[in-house]
């Protein structure tokens, strides 16, 4: 099931940036340097999001982190 995104972000003191998505009521938040926004754009960001969450792929904080290497 894809992610739906709120259009809310946020920012880490690592400078990534922070998406809240839900996956039916769930609030999932989404970590992604700001080099793959900014090299990939907004939108593939999100889809490898997805992606990673249809997988299971969450860090140890139960979040999906996306960085320019999931490209």
């Amino acid at each position: 099931m894809s992610l739906t995104f709120s259009g809310r972000q946020g920012s880490s003191p690592e400078f990534e940036t922070l998406l809240e998505a839900f996956d039916g009521d769930r609030r999932v938040v989404v970590v992604s340097s700001q080099e793959a926004i900014q090299d990939y754009g907004l939108s593939a960001v999100q889809q490898k999001a997805s992606e990673k969450h249809d997988a299971k792929l969450f860090d140890a904080a139960g979040r999906i982190k996306v960085l320019t290497t999931d490209f």
